[in-house]
């Protein structure tokens, strides 16, 4: 992907939350598992600190959460759950697979048992002849300038941000279903409970992707992924869709109820979750998120090329110090 695509610029304000200014000042307020806490590897019983009644159990004993990162937390994730598998836990056991924008891709990867590490790869590979990634330093800052906006409505605030990211018709739809499509190499959705999220641009609220669903698997990769100002909003069946991220960078309520989860989030040094991701129902719950190595691999550059194969390395040896304790709570690989 192409080095002018977005640094870690203005960011989201998913649901009315504050974000983090840069990823060295990162205040963890409002982050109940982990305020306070510097580690890499977090572990806490829910978001609420017990069983809420508000969120019964769901029959899910493994949920896995992939969050949202750009090409460089996307890079990083996969170094991650490598790591992971080849120090004895897989990832890819969860019964439900939840995936937002980079997150989704990997998820989607995962499900359909695609080789993580083609990841870094593909989009150069397969994609060659598509045009590069065009971006607009003003258009992308007056789009998360809406997100933002004091007092609005955050499904409103989404709507007119999509409906912006609309009109400046940047890129060719057909063009990002191509490149995000390429990262998995399936047309078809595997039969496994992957969910994908997006936003529904005329209403701003969210749209949960499924096997059932009447989007194809790149169709939804590449609504989920489509950070408006820089991809173009997706049309499905005549409505418009863009970045899952927009609403919560994890989106980890759609795995709520489940009695062990675990959650891999790119840019947890960034942005603080939504208020819909804080209560989690009685789930043993257990983050990885970047670490100090990590964040400068990393560089300002979520979208560098330069920065995969550091961040990949970086993920990867996360992935194996992260291992012993994950093999509490998960199936082996």
């Amino acid at each position: 992907m192409s080095s002018t695509a977005p640094r870690c610029g203005p960011p989201m304000t998913p649901d009315g939350a504050r974000p983090c200014r840069s990823p060295r000042s990162c205040a963890r307020s409002g982050r109940s598992p982990e305020s306070e806490e510097s580690s890499p590897l977090r572990r806490c019983r829910g978001y609420s600190g017990s069983m809420s009644a508000a969120v019964p159990p769901n029959g899910i004993r493994h949920a896995l959460v992939l969050g949202g990162g750009g090409a460089v937390g996307l890079s990083w994730m996969a170094g991650v759950v490598i790591g992971l598998r080849e120090n004895g836990v897989d990832p890819a056991r969860a019964e439900r697979i939840v995936g937002t924008s980079a997150g989704a891709v990997v998820g989607a990867a995962l499900a359909a048992e695609v080789d993580l590490s083609l990841l870094l790869r593909r989009p150069a590979t397969d994609t060659a002849d598509l045009p590069p990634i065009e971006f607009d330093p003003n258009s992308f800052g007056e789009i998360f300038g809406l997100l933002s906006t004091p007092g609005l409505d955050p499904a409103e605030a989404r709507r007119r941000a999509g409906a912006r990211a609309l009109e400046l018709n940047v890129g060719d739809p057909a063009a990002h279903i191509a490149r995000i499509g390429a990262f998995v190499g399936h047309a078809e959705w595997p039969q496994r409970d992957l969910r994908i999220t997006a936003i529904d641009l005329t209403t701003g609220e969210l749209q949960v992707w499924t096997p059932d669903g009447k989007a194809t698997l790149p169709e939804a990769l590449a609504s989920s992924t489509s950070v408006p100002g820089v991809f173009p909003p997706i049309p499905i069946e005549g409505t418009y869709y863009f970045d899952g991220g927009m609403r919560s960078p994890i989106n980890a309520d759609l795995a709520a109820g489940a009695e062990r989860m675990l959650i891999i989030e790119p840019l947890a040094h960034l942005f603080p979750h939504s208020p819909s991701d804080r209560d989690l129902g009685g789930a043993a719950t257990t983050f990885i998120v970047p670490d100090a190595g990590a964040i400068a691999a990393y560089g300002p550059d979520l979208f560098a090329v330069a920065a995969l194969e550091p961040a990949y390395e970086a993920g990867l040896r996360q992935g194996a110090e992260a291992a012993p304790e994950v093999k509490d709570i998960w199936p082996s690989a």
